[in-house]
Protein backbone atom coordinates (compact mmCIF):
# COMPACT_ATOMS: atom_id res chain seq x y z
CA UNK A 1 0.00 0.00 0.00
CA UNK A 2 2.45 2.16 0.84
CA UNK A 3 4.49 1.73 -2.30
CA UNK A 4 1.32 2.38 -4.39
CA UNK A 5 1.15 5.54 -2.66
CA UNK A 6 4.29 6.66 -3.15
CA UNK A 7 4.15 5.72 -7.19
CA UNK A 8 1.13 8.14 -7.21
CA UNK A 9 2.62 11.24 -5.40
CA UNK A 10 5.52 10.93 -7.89
CA UNK A 11 3.47 10.35 -11.28
CA UNK A 12 1.02 13.26 -9.51
CA UNK A 13 4.44 15.46 -9.27
CA UNK A 14 5.56 14.67 -12.54
CA UNK A 15 2.46 15.59 -14.18
CA UNK A 16 2.57 18.55 -12.29
CA UNK A 17 5.70 19.30 -13.83
CA UNK A 18 4.74 18.63 -17.25
CA UNK A 19 1.27 21.01 -17.12
CA UNK A 20 3.71 23.56 -15.47
CA UNK A 21 6.31 23.16 -18.41
CA UNK A 22 3.48 22.96 -20.83
CA UNK A 23 2.24 26.45 -19.39
CA UNK A 24 5.63 28.37 -19.61
CA UNK A 25 6.29 26.88 -23.03
CA UNK A 26 2.60 28.14 -24.00
CA UNK A 27 3.30 31.31 -22.42
CA UNK A 28 6.45 31.83 -24.24
CA UNK A 29 5.07 30.91 -27.73
CA UNK A 30 2.27 33.44 -27.07
CA UNK A 31 4.98 36.41 -25.97
CA UNK A 32 7.26 35.35 -28.94
CA UNK A 33 4.07 35.31 -31.61
CA UNK A 34 3.18 39.45 -29.66
CA UNK A 35 6.97 40.30 -30.23
CA UNK A 36 7.25 39.37 -33.80
CA UNK A 37 4.04 40.98 -34.76
CA UNK A 38 5.17 44.23 -33.09
CA UNK A 39 8.47 44.10 -34.97
CA UNK A 40 6.25 43.95 -38.20
CA UNK A 41 3.99 46.10 -37.37
CA UNK A 42 6.67 48.62 -36.94
CA UNK A 43 8.52 47.46 -39.80
CA UNK A 44 5.37 48.22 -42.19
CA UNK A 45 5.06 51.61 -40.57
CA UNK A 46 8.47 52.32 -41.26
CA UNK A 47 8.24 51.28 -44.67
CA UNK A 48 5.17 53.39 -45.07
CA UNK A 49 6.94 56.57 -43.73
CA UNK A 50 9.88 55.88 -46.25
CA UNK A 51 6.91 55.32 -48.99
CA UNK A 52 5.23 58.61 -48.01
CA UNK A 53 8.49 60.76 -48.19
CA UNK A 54 9.74 58.88 -51.58
CA UNK A 55 5.98 60.61 -52.87
CA UNK A 56 6.45 63.76 -51.34
CA UNK A 57 9.98 64.41 -52.66
CA UNK A 58 8.82 63.12 -56.02
CA UNK A 59 6.02 65.58 -56.12
CA UNK A 60 8.19 68.35 -55.75
CA UNK A 61 10.69 67.16 -58.69
CA UNK A 62 10.86 69.07 -61.70
CA UNK A 63 8.27 67.44 -64.17
CA UNK A 64 11.53 66.46 -66.21
CA UNK A 65 13.24 64.07 -63.97
CA UNK A 66 9.90 62.97 -62.14
CA UNK A 67 8.42 61.87 -65.69
CA UNK A 68 12.04 60.23 -66.48
CA UNK A 69 11.99 58.08 -63.00
CA UNK A 70 8.28 56.93 -63.60
CA UNK A 71 9.06 55.99 -67.06
CA UNK A 72 12.45 53.87 -66.29
CA UNK A 73 10.02 52.55 -63.45
CA UNK A 74 7.28 51.10 -64.96
CA UNK A 75 8.78 50.11 -68.07
CA UNK A 76 12.28 48.15 -66.74
CA UNK A 77 14.39 50.60 -68.89
CA UNK A 78 17.89 49.64 -67.70
CA UNK A 79 20.60 52.58 -67.24
CA UNK A 80 22.02 52.06 -69.96
CA UNK A 81 19.90 52.02 -72.98
CA UNK A 82 18.79 55.19 -75.05
CA UNK A 83 15.52 56.65 -75.41
CA UNK A 84 13.09 58.95 -76.80
CA UNK A 85 11.14 61.00 -74.04
CA UNK A 86 9.07 64.31 -74.96
CA UNK A 87 6.93 66.33 -72.62
CA UNK A 88 4.08 68.14 -74.23
CA UNK A 89 1.90 70.62 -72.00
CA UNK A 90 -1.49 71.30 -72.56
CA UNK A 91 -4.73 71.99 -70.50
CA UNK A 92 -6.62 68.72 -70.27
CA UNK A 93 -9.16 68.41 -67.74
CA UNK A 94 -11.51 70.33 -65.59
CA UNK A 95 -9.24 72.06 -62.94
CA UNK A 96 -7.15 75.03 -63.89
CA UNK A 97 -3.60 73.51 -64.04
CA UNK A 98 -1.60 72.30 -66.48
CA UNK A 99 -1.58 69.04 -67.74
CA UNK A 100 0.84 66.94 -70.20
CA UNK A 101 1.09 63.93 -72.78
CA UNK A 102 4.45 61.91 -72.52
CA UNK A 103 5.35 60.73 -75.36
CA UNK A 104 8.43 57.47 -75.09
CA UNK A 105 10.30 55.43 -77.96
CA UNK A 106 12.05 52.15 -77.40
CA UNK A 107 13.86 52.03 -80.54
CA UNK A 108 17.50 50.51 -79.49
CA UNK A 109 15.66 48.29 -77.10
CA UNK A 110 13.48 47.23 -80.35
CA UNK A 111 16.56 46.65 -82.37
CA UNK A 112 18.43 44.85 -79.91
CA UNK A 113 15.77 42.01 -79.05
CA UNK A 114 15.05 41.29 -82.77
CA UNK A 115 19.21 40.85 -82.95
CA UNK A 116 18.59 38.25 -80.06
CA UNK A 117 16.13 36.53 -81.71
CA UNK A 118 15.73 33.36 -84.20
CA UNK A 119 13.42 36.04 -86.75
CA UNK A 120 15.28 39.01 -86.49
CA UNK A 121 14.53 39.52 -90.83
CA UNK A 122 11.13 38.70 -90.37
CA UNK A 123 10.97 41.72 -87.84
CA UNK A 124 12.75 43.82 -89.26
CA UNK A 125 10.77 43.26 -92.58
CA UNK A 126 7.50 44.17 -90.19
CA UNK A 127 9.34 47.14 -89.16
CA UNK A 128 10.05 45.76 -85.61
CA UNK A 129 6.31 46.08 -84.96
CA UNK A 130 5.53 45.93 -81.08
CA UNK A 131 5.19 47.76 -77.50
CA UNK A 132 7.62 50.28 -77.92
CA UNK A 133 5.80 53.28 -78.44
CA UNK A 134 4.29 54.18 -75.04
CA UNK A 135 2.13 57.37 -73.73
CA UNK A 136 1.52 58.60 -70.66
CA UNK A 137 -0.44 61.10 -68.88
CA UNK A 138 0.49 63.68 -66.45
CA UNK A 139 -1.94 65.31 -63.86
CA UNK A 140 -0.72 68.35 -62.94
CA UNK A 141 -3.72 68.78 -59.78
CA UNK A 142 -2.85 65.30 -58.28
CA UNK A 143 1.18 65.83 -59.38
CA UNK A 144 0.76 62.25 -60.60
CA UNK A 145 1.57 60.00 -63.89
CA UNK A 146 -0.20 57.16 -65.38
CA UNK A 147 0.74 53.98 -65.94
CA UNK A 148 1.92 53.33 -69.26
CA UNK A 149 -0.31 53.03 -72.39
CA UNK A 150 1.02 51.20 -75.08
CA UNK A 151 0.59 52.24 -78.55
CA UNK A 152 1.39 48.72 -80.69
CA UNK A 153 3.87 50.30 -83.68
CA UNK A 154 6.80 50.37 -85.45
CA UNK A 155 9.72 52.02 -83.50
CA UNK A 156 11.24 53.45 -86.41
CA UNK A 157 8.16 56.02 -86.80
CA UNK A 158 7.84 58.45 -83.61
CA UNK A 159 4.23 59.15 -82.32
CA UNK A 160 2.74 62.56 -83.55
CA UNK A 161 0.50 64.32 -80.70
CA UNK A 162 -1.92 66.50 -81.85
CA UNK A 163 -4.27 68.29 -79.39
CA UNK A 164 -7.70 69.25 -80.63
CA UNK A 165 -10.94 70.18 -79.27
CA UNK A 166 -13.33 67.29 -80.07
CA UNK A 167 -15.55 66.75 -77.00
CA UNK A 168 -17.46 69.83 -76.29
CA UNK A 169 -15.42 70.93 -73.30
CA UNK A 170 -13.30 73.89 -72.21
CA UNK A 171 -9.94 72.14 -72.38
CA UNK A 172 -8.13 69.75 -75.11
CA UNK A 173 -8.21 66.41 -76.24
CA UNK A 174 -5.53 65.27 -78.58
CA UNK A 175 -5.04 62.18 -81.11
CA UNK A 176 -2.05 60.05 -81.84
CA UNK A 177 -0.42 59.27 -85.45
CA UNK A 178 1.23 56.06 -85.16
CA UNK A 179 3.22 53.98 -88.23
CA UNK A 180 3.19 50.50 -88.83
CA UNK A 181 4.91 49.64 -91.92
CA UNK A 182 3.29 51.47 -94.69
CA UNK A 183 0.43 52.31 -92.78
CA UNK A 184 -0.75 55.38 -90.77
CA UNK A 185 -3.56 55.26 -87.83
CA UNK A 186 -4.76 57.63 -85.96
CA UNK A 187 -5.96 57.09 -82.24
CA UNK A 188 -8.62 59.72 -80.47
CA UNK A 189 -8.23 60.28 -76.81
CA UNK A 190 -10.47 62.33 -74.19
CA UNK A 191 -9.22 62.16 -70.71
CA UNK A 192 -11.80 60.74 -68.46
CA UNK A 193 -11.42 60.08 -64.57
CA UNK A 194 -7.84 61.39 -64.67
CA UNK A 195 -6.88 58.95 -67.37
CA UNK A 196 -6.99 58.89 -71.43
CA UNK A 197 -9.33 56.90 -72.65
CA UNK A 198 -9.57 55.85 -76.52
CA UNK A 199 -12.63 56.63 -78.36
CA UNK A 200 -12.27 55.90 -81.82
CA UNK A 201 -9.43 54.83 -84.23
CA UNK A 202 -9.07 54.91 -87.50
CA UNK A 203 -6.80 54.43 -91.01
CA UNK A 204 -5.23 57.54 -92.49
CA UNK A 205 -3.47 55.62 -95.36
CA UNK A 206 -2.43 52.10 -96.21
CA UNK A 207 -0.57 50.62 -98.89
CA UNK A 208 1.77 53.65 -99.40
CA UNK A 209 3.96 54.04 -102.75
CA UNK A 210 1.69 50.73 -103.77
CA UNK A 211 -0.78 50.59 -106.60
CA UNK A 212 -3.64 50.04 -104.54
CA UNK A 213 -2.59 52.46 -102.12
CA UNK A 214 -5.54 53.56 -99.90
CA UNK A 215 -5.83 57.68 -98.31
CA UNK A 216 -8.74 58.97 -95.86
CA UNK A 217 -9.31 62.42 -95.17
CA UNK A 218 -10.37 62.73 -91.78
CA UNK A 219 -12.14 65.80 -90.05
CA UNK A 220 -15.00 66.71 -87.26
CA UNK A 221 -18.35 68.00 -87.65
CA UNK A 222 -20.78 69.00 -85.26
CA UNK A 223 -22.08 66.42 -83.00
CA UNK A 224 -25.22 64.72 -83.69
CA UNK A 225 -26.01 62.96 -80.60
CA UNK A 226 -23.94 64.82 -78.39
CA UNK A 227 -21.44 68.01 -77.46
CA UNK A 228 -18.87 65.35 -78.43
CA UNK A 229 -18.32 66.08 -82.85
CA UNK A 230 -18.68 63.49 -85.07
CA UNK A 231 -15.88 62.32 -86.89
CA UNK A 232 -16.26 62.31 -90.94
CA UNK A 233 -14.15 60.12 -93.24
CA UNK A 234 -13.70 61.01 -97.03
CA UNK A 235 -11.47 59.96 -99.76
CA UNK A 236 -8.51 61.55 -100.31
CA UNK A 237 -5.38 61.58 -101.58
CA UNK A 238 -1.60 62.80 -100.14
CA UNK A 239 -0.46 65.44 -102.22
CA UNK A 240 3.28 65.09 -101.33
CA UNK A 241 4.69 61.94 -102.02
CA UNK A 242 7.43 63.17 -103.69
CA UNK A 243 8.82 64.67 -100.28
CA UNK A 244 8.86 60.49 -99.19
CA UNK A 245 12.56 59.55 -98.37
CA UNK A 246 11.46 56.43 -96.17
CA UNK A 247 8.38 55.36 -95.03
CA UNK A 248 8.71 56.33 -91.18
CA UNK A 249 9.85 59.25 -91.51
CA UNK A 250 6.72 61.36 -93.64
CA UNK A 251 4.22 63.84 -92.77
CA UNK A 252 1.83 63.49 -95.60
CA UNK A 253 -0.22 65.96 -96.50
CA UNK A 254 -4.04 64.94 -97.42
CA UNK A 255 -6.51 66.25 -99.36
CA UNK A 256 -10.55 65.58 -99.37
CA UNK A 257 -11.29 64.60 -102.95
CA UNK A 258 -14.92 62.52 -102.05
CA UNK A 259 -17.93 65.44 -101.64
CA UNK A 260 -19.76 63.47 -99.43
CA UNK A 261 -18.13 61.59 -96.15
CA UNK A 262 -17.61 57.13 -96.85
CA UNK A 263 -18.24 57.04 -93.36
CA UNK A 264 -19.95 59.41 -90.11
CA UNK A 265 -19.44 58.58 -86.82
CA UNK A 266 -21.64 59.87 -83.82
CA UNK A 267 -20.23 59.56 -79.91
CA UNK A 268 -22.93 58.52 -77.32
CA UNK A 269 -22.34 59.88 -73.96
CA UNK A 270 -23.88 56.79 -72.04
CA UNK A 271 -20.95 54.12 -73.86
CA UNK A 272 -18.59 56.86 -74.11
CA UNK A 273 -17.56 55.87 -77.89
CA UNK A 274 -18.35 56.01 -81.04
CA UNK A 275 -21.37 54.38 -83.08
CA UNK A 276 -21.82 54.58 -87.30
CA UNK A 277 -25.16 53.78 -89.17
CA UNK A 278 -23.50 52.81 -92.11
Amino acid sequence: MLIQKLVFNRITLYLYCIKNEMKNSLINILLSLLFLLLLISCSEENKKDVILEEEKNQINLPLEELAKRHIEAHLNIPYNEKYTLSIHKKHLDEDSIIDAIILVNRLNFALDEAEKSNNSAKRAHLGFTGRYNFLFYYDGGLKKISPEIPVPSSPHALLKLNFTSFSGKKYSDFTIDYTIRNSQFRNYYIIQNHTPVRVFQWKIYDYLLEDNEEVNFLTFDNGSYSKVKDILIYEGKISNHNEIKDIYHFDPKIEKISKEPKHRFFFLDEQFKYFTNK
